[in-house]
């Protein structure tokens, strides 16, 4: 399986590049993989990301196009 190397610790990824363990997510890997995507992520890109995880988190699911709007 691939893995990606964040502050010397490796992070399995599946072959699209998503976390293996979504438990392992953390904002240093999310700047990382942004990184690699060349996206600097300002504080309406974390308002996103913060509210797709708790959704996700309470929901087990990602949310719809219509809640996302």
């Amino acid at each position: 399986m691939p893995t990606i190397e964040v502050n010397g610790k490796s992070y399995e990824t599946d072959e699209e590049g998503y976390l293996v363990n979504l438990g392992e997510w953390n904002e240093e890997v999310a700047n990382h993989i942004a990184q690699t995507e060349n996206v600097e992520m300002s504080s309406s890109h974390w308002e996103v990301v913060n509210f797709l995880r708790s959704y996700y988190e309470e929901y087990q699911i990602a949310p719809a196009v219509r809640v996302l709007t």
